[in-house]
């Protein structure tokens, strides 16, 4: 026993319940912190989950072989040409500009409409999953039930050129919710 357990004329103090001030403060810094925490992490994680949802929907990749026609927007699409360049305003070296003809052929208004937007999105992708952007340039304004040619152009390795697949990916305004984002891959 200590001096401050007993009283002055020697009989010990009742016991009090609890804890000691200290150890009450340690144990609510401690809830502090991970209350804090979870505040935090909390909105975090969800606002997280909806973001991933919504700007990165799952995709439903559609293969078609190489000379065949593939579906997508409700228009047909098939890779008509391909051709390797130098890039413009660059030196020989270790790129080149693939270019690819595509013959699209919108069934009704909406597919003329989706495939005229500025939404479909062109990718060049290898076998090990890299990929490398690629614009569409279209000559005229779609047309239901009229075919017509669209250019797709991408500056790549050029070890890599002869091997790449396109890519051609829906418009977002084409897709239902909850529904997949709709891609074609053409392969080589």
């Amino acid at each position: 026993m200590t001096a401050t357990d007993t009283r002055p004329d020697g009989i010990p103090l009742p016991r009090r319940p609890g804890m000691r001030p200290r150890d009450r403060r340690i144990v609510q810094a401690i809830a502090l912190v991970c209350a804090m925490a979870a505040m935090l992490v909390v909105p975090w994680a969800d606002e997280t989950r909806n973001v991933r949802r919504a700007l990165k929907p799952p995709e439903k990749v559609t293969t078609v072989p190489e000379g065949r026609i593939g579906e997508l927007a409700g228009a047909q699409w098939k890779v008509v040409d391909r051709r390797t360049a130098a890039p413009l305003g660059q030196r020989q070296g270790d790129v080149v500009e693939l270019r690819l003809e595509v013959a699209v052929r919108p069934s009704d208004a909406a597919s003329a409409k989706a495939v005229g937007s500025y939404g479909l999105a062109y990718r060049l992708r290898d076998d090990e999953g890299r990929t490398w952007f690629a614009g569409g340039l279209q000559t005229a304004e779609p047309t239901p039930g009229v075919a017509q040619r669209v250019t797709v152009k991408g500056t790549v390795p050029r070890t890599k050129a002869d091997a790449l697949e396109l890519v051609i990916q829906a418009p977002k305004e084409t897709r239902r919710p909850g529904a997949p984002q709709a891609s074609l891959r053409f392969a080589r």
